[in-house]
């Protein structure tokens, strides 16, 4: 204990002198311990990052292999001379089966010709038809069941090519597998199923794709299917076809993208990964560390030579920056102290334009702005409101209003429209209900009379697009809210949630008292809210959303409730896309004659 009372009974200048050089001393010492395994690790990020880079290159050229696939086999299945070939009935003769084979061969020739792939391509069709390249027809083909491997999958997708990995049923080299691709093939004016389409990929047509693309070094590379199964690979050829034996495979398959270190052989690698897009491949690449470790010596050099000019330099600077910063940070500890506890009217000495000085005018013009914040929070909202509902009313003669509709509406019952009747009558009310002076606050019966107003106008514009359902309970009619609270929420949910959807929308009004809350919720089965915007709307960051109507919306409608609120009100944003939105309101309970506070 003695040695720390002689270290507290120091003055702060020799304490933070003793602390700031024990700080810088032992993490340099520390950073050139571990400089080598840092600079290993930079080396590291970089060659995985460039790794990566060229995997992704050799994964868009398997994507455009796999669409070239695709755009074969689509071709083979619009070709109309291979519709109608599987449509004729396998009975007939015998010469039209022979003129048949041979239109499909000079087919198989067009297609093939200019191409250098190792495919194979066969038809198999319902009617006994069976064509292919090559000279020889799998007896799995030819003698096909539908629950097995391709065909249960291309049964599956219903027209749409799909992908199989499967050992060659040909083979000679027993490492050689076969990626397949598949689908249907139907009639296409009809749907009618008329047999399958099986396109062979051998080793070598993968291996050629990014074998061109390979690194110099020593690493190995995996082409692996969505299961896990090695189709192809480089250059160590022999697991091929087999699942791959890593323990990290799991996480491999259920990543898009990354790397990471591993053993593997009973050495230190870097392992790569990424995912081809249009088949879910999976290229894998393990780069030994060695190879890595090799290319770091000189950022080892230069690394510990930093590190010990920097010891010694801090240590020399130690002293004289404790000199320079303990005072006016000592003085400026003590007014934040003051702020923290409420004194906003403190200020910081400047004398010079250092950082402490800099630090200082920060300080001084925050606890200015602090005040003036504080201030306006209590004034402008309600200050904008009143001059906006004064400016409302001093523009509106409402007697003159209410007289030209009333006049509207009896003309529209002469002329025998009832629906520009009650479009009027609802407009004249809720004119009546928005001019209404010193009424800041109504219970829920009235806003929910003026809410059916407009309502019964929207209905008739959009022609009944959408039907609303109330759920009221009693227990809230006479709870106080502030005044055209609903309006603006349910509006959200028309614009942007029901208006866009297609069929016929349901619209959900539930006032509730719950937990001696008021609960009000307004749901809606639109086309919702898309998840940048929804996350925007959550966090109460309306800026960054462009509005797309006019209206008090919904930033106002949670501005008016942290002005008559606080805290006290909790506002729930739900959305899913194409599902619909719902927005929740729990108010506490404020009844006729009450005042919020």
């Amino acid at each position: 204990m003695r040695p720390l009372n002689r270290f507290m009974n120091l003055n702060l200048r020799t304490k933070l002198t003793i602390i700031f050089m024990m700080l810088v001393i032992i993490p340099l010492s520390l950073l050139g311990f571990f400089s080598y395994q840092k600079s290993t690790n930079m080396m590291q990020e970089q060659m995985s990052s460039g790794v990566l880079d060229n995997m992704k290159q050799i994964n868009k050229n398997l994507s455009f292999f796999a669409r070239d696939v695709e755009q074969l086999s689509m071709y083979i299945f619009r070709n109309s001379m291979v519709q109608e070939t599987l449509a004729k009935p396998g009975d007939r003769s015998r010469l039209e089966k022979y003129e048949d084979y041979k239109a499909m061969q000079h087919l198989f020739e067009t297609v093939l010709g200019p191409k250098t792939w190792e495919i194979r391509i066969y038809i198999i069709g319902l009617n006994g038809d069976r064509y292919f390249t090559g000279d020889f027809l799998p007896t799995q083909y030819d003698k096909y069941n539908e629950n097995w491997g391709i065909f249960r999958k291309a049964n599956q997708a219903s027209g749409t090519m799909v992908w199989d990995t499967h050992y060659n049923v040909r083979k000679i080299d027993p490492q050689e597998v076969v990626l397949s691709a598949g689908r249907q093939l139907k009639d296409i004016g009809t749907e009618e199923k008329l047999g399958y389409l099986i396109i062979e990929i051998l080793e070598p047509s993968l291996a050629g794709i990014h074998r061109t693309n390979r690194d110099q070094g020593e690493e190995q590379m995996f082409l692996l299917d969505s299961q896990g199964y090695i189709i192809s690979s480089s250059p160590d050829k022999a697991t091929v076809g087999t699942r791959m034996e890593f323990t990290d495979l799991d996480r491999i398959l259920s990543g898009r993208e990354g790397y990471f270190g591993t053993k593997w052989h009973d050495k230190r690698h870097i392992l790569v990964y990424d995912t081809e897009e249009e088949a879910g491949f999976k290229i894998v690449k393990f780069v030994p560390m060695d190879q890595i470790v090799s290319k770091n010596s000189l950022i080892r050099n230069i690394t510990f030579t930093i590190t010990a000019i920097g010891l010694f330099v801090s240590v020399w600077l130690a002293y004289f920056l404790s000199k320079t910063v303990t005072k006016p940070l000592e003085g400026l500890i003590q007014l934040m102290k003051k702020v923290e506890i409420g004194r906003l009217d403190v200020r910081f000495p400047t004398k010079y334009k250092d950082d402490i000085g800099i630090l200082g005018g920060s300080f001084n013009r925050m606890t200015q702005r602090l005040r003036e914040l504080i201030q306006e929070g209590y004034e402008k909202q309600v200050r904008l409101k009143d001059a906006e509902l004064k400016a409302l009313q001093a523009q509106i003669t409402p007697h003159f209003l209410y007289n030209t509709l009333e006049t509207v509406n009896w003309m529209a019952k002469m002329k025998g429209v009832p629906d520009i009747s009650k479009i009027v009558v609802s407009l004249a009310e809720m004119l009546r209900h928005s001019v209404k002076k010193d009424k800041e606050l109504v219970i829920i019966r009235e806003e929910i009379t003026q809410l059916e107003h407009y309502l019964t106008i929207q209905q008739i514009r959009y022609r009944d697009r959408f039907q609303v359902f109330w759920e009221v309970d009693d227990a809230a009619l006479n709870c106080q809210i502030p005044s055209l609270m609903l309006q603006p929420l349910v509006e959200n949910a028309i614009t942007h949630g029901l208006e866009m959807k297609l069929e016929e929308g349901t619209l959900r009004i539930a006032i509730q008292v719950i937990e001696r809350k008021l609960q009000i919720k307004i749901t809606d089965d639109g086309v919702g809210i898309k998840a940048d915007v929804l996350q925007s709307l959550q966090q109460k960051q309306f800026s960054i959303i462009q509005p797309r109507h006019t209206g008090i919306g919904l930033e106002n409608v949670v501005r008016r409730l942290d002005i008559y609120y606080s805290d006290q009100a909790e506002i729930i944003i739900d959305s899913e896309q194409n599902k619909g939105t719902s927005i929740t309101i729990k108010l506490p309970i404020f009844r006729t004659g009450e005042k919020l506070t």
